[in-house]
Order: structure tokens, then sequence, then C-alpha cells
């Protein structure tokens, strides 16, 4: 069948594609590999499609939301030498412009390629195959570091310099229950070898981690403590949490907590707690996996700094993040360490 012909409608093109990809044997795919997800499909209690929402409206619009955006084919292909899935992701809108303007080979292409990645990546591992930009980047992330603790570790890697903090994009080598996250720096001659445009880069990056570990307030240190994924998601979509009161210190962190201080870097976030408290604010970092926000005017930043030197005093220095208390200037929209 020739590109558009007798292919109208997006619903009717989908049901042909769901067929063919059927038929084609080299992948392997029976219909319970294949799944279509409409706009505004939700999850219910079924935690794999949970997170698959979650991240592709993280990745594709920038928003945390239970409630998917857009339409889009899930591909579920199991190897056949383990148990592990990979799972391969499509806007269903894009493949039909494809196939509107180039016909099935096109879609079959965009397909092939995505499925070829993914088996590099698992059949070799992510450190094996890093030096391909197009395998490694769904595995890139970022944690946050002192820059001053790690200056010399930090000579061959790549990052962004805040104050006396470093953001470093790491590559993730597994995360499972089992082992639990693994990572390693990013060499930077791995990245100068890519020859890809540094910001492209790192907001691919800050977007997986945005995806990994969605941004989280906690207004008590009590509900820090196992929290429901669903408690102090700040910056969802019909969040109920709209103030923060002077006389509160809240704890923004993620829904995993560990490195948690990346959350006051992910898109959107500064400036939507200076929404929250009506102006400008100061942040302590307590830690690589926290941050405290005091409104500006319910206390001097040299009792914050004074509270911020007892708290780095007590912990391992490999948990200090920052030394400094850094200051968000709601009118300028700046955000800066603080010489007091």
């Amino acid at each position: 069948m020739e590109k558009g012909e007798a292919m109208e409608t997006l619903e009717t093109w989908k049901e042909e594609l769901r067929r063919q990809l059927v038929e084609k044997a080299e992948w392997n795919l029976k219909e319970e590999n294949i799944r279509f997800y409409e706009d505004g499909f939700q999850a219910g209690d079924d935690r794999e499609e949970q997170e698959l929402i979650r991240s592709t409206n993280i990745r594709y619009y920038k928003i945390e939301s239970d409630v998917l955006k857009g339409n889009y084919l899930v591909l579920f292909l199991q190897k056949q030498e383990s148990q592990m899935k990979t799972v391969c992701r499509f806007s269903l809108d894009y493949l039909f412009a494809l196939y509107q303007k180039d016909g099935w080979e096109r879609v079959w292409k965009e397909i092939q390629e995505n499925i070829t990645m993914s088996n590099r990546a698992d059949r070799a591992g992510v450190l094996e195959q890093m030096h391909a930009y197009e395998t490694a980047e769904e595995h890139l992330m970022i944690r946050p570091l002192n820059f001053t603790d790690n200056r010399y570790d930090l000579k061959e890697s790549v990052y962004r310099q805040i104050g006396d903090m470093a953001l470093v994009l790491y590559i993730k080598i597994s995360d499972d229950k089992e082992q639990g996250l693994m990572t390693a720096k990013l060499p930077r001659h791995v990245f100068e070898e890519w020859g890809q445009n540094f910001d492209t880069v790192w907001e691919n990056a800050m977007l997986n981690t945005y995806s990994m570990a969605q941004p989280r307030m906690y207004m008590t240190p009590h509900e820090t403590t196992n929290p429901p994924y669903s408690k102090g998601a700040f910056m969802a979509l019909g969040s109920s949490m709209q103030k923060i009161w002077h006389s509160q210190v809240p704890t923004v962190t993620t829904t995993r907590q560990t490195n948690g201080a990346i959350a006051m870097f992910y898109p959107g976030v500064r400036e939507r707690i200076a929404e929250m408290t009506g102006g400008s604010y100061y942040v302590a970092f307590t830690s690589i996996h926290e941050a405290r926000i005091h409104c500006e005017g319910s206390m001097s930043p040299r009792q914050i700094l004074r509270s911020l030197k007892d708290v780095n005093h007590a912990f391992d220095k490999s948990e200090i993040l920052s030394r400094k208390v850094y200051f968000y200037d709601a009118k300028k929209k700046t955000f800066e360490a603080m010489e007091l």
C-alpha cells in the first residue's frame, strides 16, 4: 500500500500499524508486546504504566502529570537470553506524519533505529556504548556535588559550576531493586567526541533526571519519611500546594530523595517557589539530598548560615553540597551565593 493511500485518519492507520508490526518476523512482536496509549490515558494502580506516563509527560511536555498528553505507541521487547524487557516509545502523531510524507519504509526505519540502539546498550552495556551519543543520551543524568571538595576529581568531568557547587554530568549504568542506582561521571573526552551542543546535551540530561526523580516539597521533617508518591508534588498539574508562609521552612528534594538537591535546578522550580513564597527567598543546601527554603525576611541570612554550618559539621564531608547561603531574587530572576 502506498503512502497515504486509504489511510485517512490516525485511528484507522493505527490498526494497520498494529497488524503489520505483528507480521514483522524480525522483531518477533506479539499482540501483547504492542500497546497504544491515547491522549488523556490514566494508569490507575499499574506502576509500570504510571512510570511510563510520568516520564513521557516530563520528556515531551516538561510537566508532571499522571494523565498522558499525546498519543503513543509502546513496544515491549522481550530479550530471549534474559528476563529483561526493552521498552521503545514512539509518538504516534510523529510516526503518522512520517508515513504520510514518505510511506511505510520510513516508519519501519524509525522503529528499527530505536530498537537497534536499545539492543546495543543491552548487549554490550552502557559504558561500552557511551561513545555513541545516540545510545548514551537516554542514560545521562545530573548529580550535585560540592565543587571545592571535588575540584581535583572534576578536572576530567563535564559540569556546570554554581557558586561553590557543581552540577555534574553522569551516565546511568543500571537502576534496579537489587543494586539500586549505579552511575559514573561522564569523561570529558567522551563528551568532546560526541561533537554535540553542550546546552542540548545538558537539557536532555536534566529532563532524564527529572523523569527519574520528580521534585517534591515537604513542609515538615516528618513528611520526608516514606511519603506516598503524590505527597509534596508542588510542581504537578493541579497541585493544591499554593503558599509557603514565613513561619515555614520547607524541604525541597525529589521522590528518590538521594541526591535530591538537584530538584532546585529543574526547569521552573525556582520560579514556582517564588510564586509560593510571594517573592524572593533564601536557600540552604543542607546536604546533596535536600535544600531548605527560607522566605525573605523570615530569618537573617547570617542566622541561616550559622545553622547550615552546624548541619555540615554534623555530617560526613561527602554529604556536604554547599557552605554558602543562596538567594533567589524574584524580580531579577537570579540565583546566587551570598558573601556573608
